[in-house]
Parts: structure tokens; sequence; C-alpha cells
């Protein structure tokens, strides 16, 4: 005879008597995925005693956060493969409707250890950090900007001296990447193609209309800078640094006030639909909010 009183696991508790425990095991059964993909490691938190909690910006599943067993060992498996902006290919296990996954494998393909231990560049790579954060949904792919972000790495580990010209590159393509990135080409109001040579005005998040259409608008951008900014898109790193390092002070201080501005804009948003959410009385997770300057630019405090 059967003991009546054995049960497997995930018969136990309340589920005994419920539907879940007349399914059949595969309808019981979680859903576990095993995904294999590229990753550029953005920090790490400590869990419990031996286990770290890693943020990866992914190639194949965007931003993610999860959970490195036994990481904090002296003999971990996993070595040094979650120093901030280690390049790794990183095998973990997600289950649906969960946020963090578990971390199976991690091999290092390129340790920017030497660059990122620089304090200048740590900062630097630090913010291009809290803006992917900020701007990368969870879970959502986004080759583009995962490309881009290693492109901007690689452009400091290969040319340290351009640590503070790539955040421009950076600010510029990751608002291009999201849609926030203002045309300037032509007159938002009466569609006039705008000169070269043209001085133009601007809204305060970044519309530009020619001298006629103005309105009193204060905010100018001389034509230089606008140029740069329009070239931009078809530079890469190291090609925008050196062309932006032949701007005359006055354009970079322009570039980087506009880009400055876009910015503030964008994390404002995003800060009102956080709060309209929690309003309404539903959970999401709360970013970072706070903004202040550094060298012109935007960081955004935990």
């Amino acid at each position: 005879m059967r003991n009546s009183f054995w049960r497997p696991w995930f018969w136990a508790g309340s589920y005994t008597s419920s539907r879940f425990a007349k399914l059949p095991l595969t309808a019981r059964s979680f859903k576990m995925t095993l995904i294999n993909t590229d990753a550029l490691v953005l920090r790490t938190y400590n869990l419990a005693e031996a286990d770290r909690i890693v943020l990866c910006f992914t190639r194949s599943s965007g931003l993610i956060r999860a959970v490195a067993k036994g990481a904090r060992r002296m003999r971990s498996r996993f070595g040094a493969a979650f120093e901030p902006f280690t390049l790794i290919r990183l095998g973990f296990h997600e289950k649906e409707n969960r946020e963090l996954v578990a971390i199976s494998n991690a091999e290092i393909l390129r340790s920017n250890f030497s660059v990122a231990s620089q304090p200048e560049i740590a900062e630097v790579l630090g913010y291009i950090a809290e803006l992917v954060t900020e701007f990368a949904p969870p879970h959502e792919a986004n080759e583009k900007l995962f490309r881009m972000v290693v492109a901007c790495v690689d452009a400091l580990a290969e040319e340290p001296a351009a640590v503070g010209l790539i955040p421009r590159y950076f600010e510029v393509w990751l608002l291009r990447l999201a849609g926030l990135f203002p045309e300037l080409q032509d007159c938002a109001e009466c569609g006039k193609r705008l000169a070269a040579e043209d001085q133009i005005y601007l809204t305060f998040d970044g519309k530009p209309f020619c001298r006629s259409c103005s309105h009193g608008y204060d905010t100018r951008l001389l034509p230089q800078t606008r140029q740069a900014l329009i070239e931009s898109r078809r530079q890469a790193p190291a090609q925008f640094a050196d062309s932006y390092r032949r701007l005359s002070t006055e354009s970079q201080t322009e570039f980087a006030e506009f880009t400055e501005r876009l910015i503030i804009r964008a994390l404002e948003r995003r800060r009102a639909l956080r709060v309209s959410v929690v309003r309404q009385g539903v959970s999401t997770e709360s970013g970072s909010d706070r903004v202040c300057s550094w060298q012109h630019r935007v960081l955004i405090l935990n």
C-alpha cells in the first residue's frame, strides 16, 4: 500500500487540494530558459555572505539583474568576470515573470580592468552605466545601444585621453536611439531648410527655429555646433573625438549644454511618469531621480 503521508515536494502545503495538484507535471513545472549572450557588466551588489547581484547590459536580453551564486568566494568559478565594464559571454537561466535571473556561467571576452580602475575614466564609465540603467528597459533587447556602449568603452580603452569627449558621443547617440534627438536641419515651424551658416534658436526640448520663427527664444546654437551635432551620426567614437577637439571652446560648451538639456528633459518626463504610476497604486521599479551637473554633464545619483 502506498504511504498516504508521502507527497512530492511540489504537492506540499495548500497545493495538495488545489487544481494545481491535479494538473499533469508538464503543466505544473515552471518554465526556465537558458540564454547565452554577450554582456557588459555595469556594476555589482553584495548578496548574502557569498553571492553577488550583477547588473549587466546584454546583447540579446537588454538590461538584466542576475544572481551569481558563490561569486564572492576566494576560489569562485567566475573569477574576475564581474569586474565593472568587463565584456563577457554570459549564460543564465531565466524564469517567466521573474526579474532576477540565475547565472550559470561567465567567460571573459575582454577585460577593461586597467582602464576602469583609473579614477577619471571610472567616473565617466559610471555615468554611462547610470544612463543605460535609466534609458534601457529591463529584458528588452537593443542591439544598437549595446554595440554603441561597447564602442564607447573600447574607445576609452584605446585612447584614455578622450575621457572628456567620449561622453558627448554617448549622449548624442543615446538620445538618437531613444528617439529624443531633434531634427536640426529644418525649422520646426515653417519647415524651411536651414543653411549650414544659419544660426538657429532652440526651445527647451531642442526644437530648432529659424530667425523669423524664433518667437523670442534666446537659446541659440552656432552653425559650427549644429554641424558637429549633425555630423556625429556618421562618425565612430574616435572620429568624433578628433572633430570635437577642433571645435571652438564656445561650440564645445554649446554642444555639452544642448545634450545636457535634452537628457534632463527626458529624465524629468520619466520621473513624472513613475510618480504618476505610483500615485495610481501600481507598483513600479523606482530609479534614481536626483540630477546634478558634472563637467557640464548630467549625473544620476543613487
